[in-house]
C-alpha cells in the first residue's frame, strides 16, 4: 500500500456524519419531542375532563389549532408567528368545545369534540381550496402530519418546550388526583379548582398548538400513550404524567420510522401512521368503556 494512500481522506464517512447532523438527529429531536408533547397535553386532558377517550385530536385541539397554523402559514407566517397562531387557534376550540359540551357527561364531550373537529375541517378544507398553487403544496403537506422537513430550529424548539410544558404539568399532579374524585372534593381539599383548571386546559392547548403549528396533524398519539402507562402503571397523575411522554416519544419515532420504511424510497406522512393505529384503538377503547359511561 502506498504511503499517500494511508493519507487520502474517504469523503464517505464526512457525507454519512454531515447527514446525521443536518436530518436525521433534528428529525429524531422533532419526533420525540412532539410525542412527548402530545402525550404530556393527552394526559393532561384524559384527567382534567375525568374521561379516558378525551385527546386534543378528539376534542378539538388540533383541528382548531391546525385551521388557524394553516391561515399563518398561508399568509407566509414564520415558525413563531405560525406557533401563536396554533395556540390560539388550539384554545379557541377547546373553549368551544366545553361551552357546547358538559364535564359531567363524557360522551356529550367527546361527541362535541367531534362536531367542532369536523366543523373545523371543513372550514380548512375551504381555506386550502382558495389558496393558489403554491401555498397550496405546502399547506396540503404539512397537513397531513410529517418531520421529513424538520430543521434544527423546529427541532430545538419543540425540544425546548417539552420539558417546560411537562414540568408545569407535573406540577398539578395532586390536584389532578384529586379532580377524579369530582370538582367538589377537589375543591373541600383546598384547591382552587378553577384556576388550576385554566392552566391545565392552557398547557394542553399550548402543547398541541406547538406540535400542529410545527409538524401538522400527528393524531391519537395523546389518546395511546396515556392509556398505555394507565395499563402499565394504574390511574396515579404523578405516575401517567412521568411515563406518558416517554411512551408518546416512542409511539412519534416509531411511527417516523415506519413512514419511512414501509414504501421506501418513498415515504408516507407519519399522521396517517398514527391514525391507521390509533383509530382501531380508539374503536376498541370506546367498545371497552361504552358500558360505564351509558
Amino acid at each position: 500500500m502506498r504511503p499517500a494512500s494511508l493519507l487520502a481522506l474517504d469523503p464517505q464517512p464526512a457525507l454519512e456524519w454531515q447527514l446525521l447532523l443536518e436530518l436525521r438527529l433534528p428529525r429524531l429531536l422533532a419526533a420525540a419531542s412532539a410525542g412527548a408533547l402530545l402525550a404530556s397535553a393527552g394526559c393532561a386532558v384524559q384527567a382534567r375532563f375525568r374521561n379516558p377517550l378525551a385527546e386534543p385530536g378528539l376534542i378539538g385541539i388540533n383541528s382548531g389549532a391546525a385551521l388557524a397554523a394553516a391561515l399563518a402559514l398561508s399568509l407566509g407566517a414564520g415558525l413563531y408567528g405560525v406557533a401563536v397562531a396554533g395556540f390560539a387557534g388550539g384554545l379557541a376550540a377547546l373553549l368551544l368545545v366545553r361551552l357546547l359540551g358538559d364535564d359531567k357527561d363524557g360522551n356529550r364531550l367527546i361527541l362535541s369534540g367531534l362536531a367542532v373537529s369536523t366543523l373545523l375541517g371543513s372550514l380548512l378544507t375551504l381555506l386550502i381550496t382558495m389558496l393558489p398553487d403554491g401555498s397550496l403544496r405546502v399547506v396540503t403537506f404539512w397537513l397531513m402530519g410529517s418531520f421529513a422537513s424538520a430543521e434544527w430550529p423546529l427541532a430545538l424548539a419543540l425540544a425546548v418546550s417539552a420539558p417546560l410544558v411537562w414540568l408545569a404539568l407535573f406540577s398539578h399532579w395532586r390536584f389532578l388526583n384529586a379532580l377524579q374524585l369530582g370538582e367538589s372534593a377537589a375543591f373541600h381539599l383546598g384547591f382552587s379548582v378553577r384556576g388550576q383548571e385554566w392552566r391545565i386546559v392552557l398547557l394542553a392547548a399550548l402543547a398541541a398548538g406547538l406540535v400542529v403549528s410545527g409538524c401538522g396533524m400527528i393524531g391519537f398519539v395523546g389518546l395511546m400513550a396515556p392509556h398505555l402507562a394507565r395499563q402499565l402503571l394504574g390511574s396515579d397523575s404523578r405516575r401517567l404524567l412521568a411515563a406518558s411522554p416517554l411512551l408518546g416519544a416512542w409511539l412519534t419515532v416509531s411511527a417516523d420510522w415506519l413512514a419511512r420504511s414501509l414504501l421506501a424510497p418513498a415515504e408516507l406522512p407519519v399522521g396517517v401512521i398514527t391514525s391507521l393505529l390509533g383509530a382501531p384503538f380508539f374503536l376498541w377503547l370506546l367498545r371497552r368503556q361504552g358500558p360505564r359511561h351509558a
